[in-house]
């Protein structure tokens, strides 16, 4: 958790640091235009570090609101309960372990843009809820080769093998930056939560963080 926030607070201050040694000022937004698409990419952190892809869609509704929509793929979100939960069955049958979770999310929710520049950059904050397909992978390893569980006489749930759907909501800000009017880099940091589920017994959250830069365009 202190890794987490201190790559939270080396993002933030990184964005606070390069808006004003900024020469040129960019083009504030078209407010006429009512909706925006962007794809975005990054890196995640937690207790695994990974990758993410994903696009993001949304209205404007009213002056600085807007709804919006995303989906995404985070390539690798692992957490501490997912190890301790694999080394058990491990320790069981004489075997190391690897764990890992894939997550496909979707959600939509708001987008407040907020009035005043960050010399050329447009900052906003965005709240969505949503859902999550969290893929989970253990591997068995037995004198460094991966073994199919069944040889050891394992079997596993779906908290250490399948796919299970789980609510999500996530949160944070960015900045944007246009240029030629209708286009727009997108920087971020999304906090996303993977809530728990009743399928799995004595399941426990999953932490995201995701470092998006994206590219889009109004209309």
């Amino acid at each position: 958790m202190m890794r987490l926030a201190r790559v939270v607070s080396c993002i933030v201050l990184t964005l606070f640091a390069l808006a004003p040694r900024a020469q040129a000022q960019a083009a504030p937004p078209d407010e006429t235009s009512r909706f925006y698409a962007e794809f975005t990419g990054g890196a995640t952190f937690g207790h695994k570090s990974s990758g993410s892809i994903g696009a993001e869609g949304g209205y404007r509704i009213s002056g600085p609101f807007l709804v919006f929509f995303e989906v995404g793929h985070m390539f690798n979100i692992g957490s501490s309960d997912l190890d301790a939960r694999a080394q058990t069955i491990g320790d069981a049958v004489g075997a190391s372990t690897n764990a890992a979770q894939h997550i496909t999310y979707y959600d939509g929710g708001l987008r407040y843009n907020l009035k005043h520049r960050v010399k050329m950059f447009d900052p906003y904050l965005a709240l969505g809820f949503g859902a999550a397909s969290v893929n989970t992978e253990t591997a068995l390893i037995v004198n460094g080769t991966v073994v199919p569980p069944e040889s050891l006489g394992v079997q596993f749930g779906d908290d250490l093998n399948g796919t299970v759907t789980k609510a999500f909501i996530t949160f944070g800000g960015g900045f944007n930056y246009t240029f030629k009017t209708k286009y727009f880099a997108d920087f971020s940091l999304r906090y996303g939560h993977v809530l728990t589920s009743g399928d799995i017994e004595n399941d426990t959250g999953i932490n995201t963080l995701r470092a998006q830069f994206g590219v889009g365009m109004r209309f």
